[in-house]
């Protein structure tokens, strides 16, 4: 190998670990913050006011209550602009919180048109979605400031047994960025920084060599 041709070799892996180091740090801006596995219970005539950010400030209202017709869940974003994901229905346009399956994309197209609504009420409420729900996904939007960040939060309810179960929940830290229902952060970026510094590595391996 020549000099030259050693040069612009070491040049390209330079270039290969910077843009390894650009990628990580665009990802470290750039993320989904996860809550953890929870499993919060709500207990009968008890709510959950979630604080999805960490800010101090309740961003979702989730309820476990009892009214006259039995028993009733549902959910409420605490700030405009925020919505839910949702869906009205039945001959007095009744808003309900829509079921959501892994892999569902929540962002401007899909949250709203409502910023609360009825998830299980037995036959009161026959359109909700909730009334028997294992593992099913809230998605959302919520303000912070002047930001509005996508979120989801993974549930399960039996309305006829009263429970309701907060498993855990995640939110993009992008605003106005949009996030996918039950995607959480990927392992760190090292691997791509190890891919980098492997091609150096190779590389003067090779020079040694010629």
């Amino acid at each position: 190998m020549s000099q030259n041709e050693s040069r612009t070799a070491l040049s390209s892996a330079y270039s290969l670990a910077a843009v390894a180091a650009a990628v990580a740090v665009q990802s470290a801006d750039a993320e989904v913050i996860y809550s953890g596995v929870q499993d919060i219970s709500i207990a009968q005539l008890s709510a959950l006011n979630l604080d999805i950010d960490l800010d101090g400030f309740g961003d979702l209202t989730l309820k476990n209550y009892v009214f006259f017709g039995g028993t009733y869940q549902g959910a409420t974003v605490n700030f405009f602009p925020g919505n839910l994901v949702s869906f009205f229905a039945g001959p007095s346009g009744f808003a309900y919180a829509s079921a959501l399956s892994s892999g569902f994309v929540i962002d401007s197209a899909s949250v709203g048109p409502s910023f609360f609504g009825s998830m299980a009420y037995g036959p009161v409420n026959p359109n909700a979605q909730f009334n028997t729900a294992s593992n099913k996904y809230l998605g959302l939007s919520f303000a912070t400031g002047a930001n509005l960040y996508y979120s989801w939060v993974r549930v399960s309810v039996n309305n006829a047994a009263g429970t309701f179960v907060v498993h855990d929940w995640a939110y993009e830290n992008v605003s106005g960025t949009g996030i996918t229902a039950g995607v959480i952060p990927a392992p760190p970026t090292l691997g791509l920084l190890a891919a980098g510094a492997a091609g150096l590595g190779l590389l003067r391996g090779r020079q040694r060599k010629a």
